[in-house]
């Protein structure tokens, strides 16, 4: 009788999600998630060709979270400032997630990149404001409202800054303006 299968993607992503915000990225080995779930690694390399597969995975099984949970938000009409202000509430919000994503070091910031210039491109190319605006220009603008925002996430979160959600939608109009977009 063959053995039914008791793991699935589903389960080993769930672990591995739970050793990056209680570890970090660099923590999330196969020995490392069959142990915080007690099991072998076979398991794991059934449902995962390999580790980084189940790293890829994860990210983009986070980033859906985070777009459906955060990013979609509608505070301000400009969603510039919309994105930036979600991307800042994750960071007050979700702590953990926001450090194992953009503080710690690991080797998916290329990837965290593209995803987040996604949802970025999509969010606002569903205003007839960006319909035009090439995607180097969206991408200028992506990164430095991503730097400032991070900034602001950081140092709010660390108390250092206390800014208005007003003080914030107007800086974040102002650096979407000099860009030469709006």
């Amino acid at each position: 009788m063959v053995r039914k299968k008791i793991y699935k993607k589903e389960h080993i992503l769930a672990a591995a999600q739970d050793l990056l915000l209680e570890k970090g990225f660099s923590f999330i080995t196969a020995r490392n998630v069959a142990k915080h779930m007690e099991i072998s690694t076979q398991p794991i390399y059934l449902e995962f060709k390999n580790m980084e597969e189940l790293k890829l995975t994860l990210l983009k099984t986070i980033h859906v979270f985070l777009e459906n949970e955060f990013f979609s938000k509608i505070k301000t009409s400009n969603n510039c400032a919309n994105f930036a202000l979600n991307y800042i509430d994750l960071a007050k919000t979700n702590k953990k997630l926001y450090i194992s994503l953009f503080v710690e070091p690991h080797s998916y910031g290329k990837e965290l990149q593209k995803l987040f210039f996604s949802s970025f491109q999509k969010y606002l190319l569903n205003d007839d404001n960006y319909r035009k605006v090439s995607n180097e220009q969206l991408e200028t603008l992506h990164k430095n409202i991503w730097i400032v925002a991070a900034g602001i996430a950081s140092l709010s979160g660390s108390g250092i800054v206390n800014q208005t959600e007003g003080q914030l939608i107007a800086l974040f109009t102002t650096i979407e303006k000099n860009s030469g977009i709006s």
